[in-house]
This record gives C-alpha cells, sequence and structure tokens, in this order.
C-alpha cells in the first residue's frame, strides 16, 4: 500500500465511492483530500456599466465564496472519516482547473498514489472536455486509481 495518497473529490457520487474505498483499505501513511472550487465570474464586464459590472463580480465573489466554504466542509468531513478508519488524513481546497490544481497537490505530497472516482461524463461531452480521471492517467507523476 502506498504511504503517500491524494484522494481527489468532486461532489460526485463516484468520489464518494472513492472515498469509500480508500477507507475500508489497511491504512499504511497519509492521504490529502484535495477538492478544487474553479473560479466564477464572467468572461468579461469591461463593456458594462460601473453599478452592472460591480453587482455581478459582487455576486460571482459571493457564489465561490459559497462554494469554498461548501468544499472545506466536503473535504475536513472526508478527512475526519479517512481519520476513524486509521488514515492520517488531512484536508485541502485549492482554487483554479481541477486537473492542474490536483496535480499540483500531487508533486507537493510526493503523493505514491492518486484516488479519483470516474465521472459519469460520457458521449459528446466527454470527448470535447475531457475528465479530471483521464486527464490524471495521462499526467500523474504516481500511480492513479480510479473508482467508479
Amino acid at each position: 500500500m502506498p504511504a503517500r495518497v491524494v484522494l481527489g473529490l468532486d461532489g460526485s457520487v463516484h468520489a464518494r465511492r472513492a472515498e469509500a474505498f480508500l477507507a475500508t483499505l489497511r491504512p499504511a501513511g497519509r492521504v490529502r483530500v484535495v477538492r478544487v472550487v474553479e473560479p466564477v465570474g464572467p468572461f468579461t464586464t469591461g463593456l458594462l456599466p460601473a453599478p452592472v459590472r460591480n453587482h455581478i463580480l459582487g455576486e460571482a465573489g459571493r457564489l465561490e465564496a459559497a462554494r469554498r466554504r461548501m468544499a472545506q466542509r466536503d473535504v475536513e468531513a472526508a478527512a475526519r472519516r479517512l481519520r476513524r478508519s486509521g488514515w492520517r488524513a488531512t484536508a485541502e481546497v485549492r482554487r483554479g482547473v481541477p486537473l492542474e490544481e490536483l496535480m499540483k497537490s500531487v508533486r507537493a505530497a510526493h503523493a505514491d498514489m492518486l484516488v479519483v472516482g470516474a465521472r459519469g461524463v460520457g458521449g459528446a461531452t466527454r470527448l470535447l472536455l475531457g475528465s479530471v480521471a483521464d486527464g490524471a492517467l495521462r499526467h500523474a507523476p504516481c500511480a492513479v486509481l480510479v473508482i467508479r
């Protein structure tokens, strides 16, 4: 069993299954529970009147802050559950592009394994956007375990 694991969460059913699976393994070290919050905001507001622009940016900021609080609660709860199963777990919320930030966390933790859920993205959406699990399989500097 790897000594340093990063568990990527995104709120999906598959991510919860990945956490549950990891909890069933014999703990052998540390797990860093990570969730990435994507920035919220309009593409451009430069042409809008200042009051409208300020309102939109304020709402985007409040939405991002709410997402960040929810993400923090999720990773802390997952870390507590993993600690109860014997893992030495920490929680981390990052801001940015999910795959990029997850890879940064994997490198910073010197992880031996990344555990992620397989999202239910298929067809044209998957073709156009890809998935974090697919990207992790291609770019992670460590073993990747994808849970369905």
